[in-house]
């Protein structure tokens, strides 16, 4: 993969589209994360963290980085929600569509957009939700945003999302620096998130290291690649393989020494 920085490229969705999220990129996330994801833990992790977001027949949710579409086609399905599903990704956009083509059951539920959420209106006071998945690293701007996600939501509705975090520390390695600029992620510590999320206005804040949860989900795909490896090669390359491999353990190493983690986030919009 090339490590190319983002400043390379004339635009930020170019450098997604032919980085991170290269066609073939895309394909082998979601060959280890499973059908339809792209986020930490796949469709198992969505199961433990929908109820977080409390939804109710006919309330709307904009889902921010919408990946491959599974969260949206799990609400849709299990809840009767209204989503608003965007990405900046054209590759993941693209087999999102394809996916949804295949759910005429839920049609109507989900609109799908290609977009930069940070320049992109939204109606103000008007989403029960807004959830992301490990999308808002790519965000540097991001006291903004969250200005903008507090003047979307309704009074009462709620921000839940996970993100790939800092650790609480006050220095970090010059491989972690290396592989966070590589990817041009801004990445907040889970106390910096919770201080944002506070002085936004948002009240009722959760906060949470969950950083056991995510190495036990790294286990849990390298356990995947390793005994399904034939499958995998025939469908990809011995490059591909090593890359996933080596991304893994990396991610497995930089958790367990303190430098990367993940953070789960929850709070509320006050109702007056």
């Amino acid at each position: 993969m090339t490590t190319q920085s983002s400043n390379y490229y004339e635009n930020f969705q170019d450098f997604l589209d032919d980085v991170q999220y290269s066609k073939q990129g895309v394909k082998k996330y979601e060959w280890i994360f499973g059908e339809g994801y792209l986020s930490t833990g796949g469709l198992e992790t969505t199961r433990e963290i929908m109820p977080l977001l409390e939804l109710k027949k006919g309330q709307r949710v904009l889902d921010v980085g919408c990946g491959l579409g599974g969260h949206d086609f799990f609400m849709a399905q299990n809840y009767g929600v209204y989503i608003d599903a965007i990405d900046l990704s054209k590759n993941m956009m693209s087999v999102a569509l394809q996916h949804f083509s295949k759910k005429p059951e839920i049609a109507d539920n989900i609109k799908f957009r290609i977009c930069d959420v940070t320049t992109t209106p939204f109606p103000d006071n008007y989403y029960d939700v807004i959830y992301s998945r490990d999308a808002l690293l790519h965000i540097k701007e991001k006291p903004q945003l969250f200005q903008k996600f507090f003047r979307w939501l309704k009074p009462g509705g709620r921000v839940v999302f996970t993100d790939y975090c800092r650790g609480e520390m006050n220095s970090f390695s010059d491989e972690f620096e290396k592989y966070v600029k590589q990817r041009d992620y801004t990445l907040y510590k889970v106390s910096e998130y919770q201080t944002l999320i506070k002085n936004t206005g948002f009240v009722d804040i959760k906060a949470e290291d969950i950083n056991d949860k995510f190495v036990d989900s790294l286990h849990r795909e390298l356990k995947k690649l390793y005994s399904g490896r034939k499958e995998f090669m025939e469908a990809f390359n011995q490059e591909d393989y090593n890359d996933l491999e080596q991304g893994w353990l990396a991610k497995v190493k930089r958790a367990k020494d303190g430098y990367q983690t993940w953070g789960l986030f929850r709070a509320y919009k006050p109702i007056h």
